[in-house]
């Protein structure tokens, strides 16, 4: 039986899959966004056989029309960092396979940044 893979975006596939990917609402929303992205520089970091520094900022910017308060989210490490050729393809569209040469050790989707993101 031969198998049947679909393109779609990430943002399709995070509309899709938001409440199981931890986006349900604000609250979780924040939570979501801020482990994904430790967790990002926890994968960018182990391969170089170094600790981690990270540096995680959230601050209430404004708020908005409806009277919600908009949130900003800063974080940096001293990972490797993403090739700058590959970060506009975190936006293309989501493909999968075994034999990923950038490979994550943590998380479900590996789209956990881009929806964090894509939330905002």
């Amino acid at each position: 039986m031969s198998q049947v893979f679909q393109e779609i975006s990430p943002a399709d596939f995070f509309y899709r899959n938001r409440e199981i990917a931890g986006f349900a609402n604000p609250a979780r929303a924040i939570f979501s966004a801020i482990r994904e992205l430790v967790e990002n520089s926890f994968d960018a970091t182990e391969p170089l056989g170094i600790l981690p520094d990270i540096y995680i900022r959230l601050s209430s910017n404004n708020e908005g029309e409806e009277g919600e308060k908009i949130y900003v989210l800063r974080v940096r490490d001293n990972g490797s960092g993403i090739p700058a050729d590959y970060i506009p393809l975190a936006f293309c569209q989501f493909l999968f396979s075994s034999k990923y040469r950038l490979k994550q050790s943590r998380g479900t989707f590996g789209l956990g940044g881009t929806m964090a993101i894509l939330y905002g």
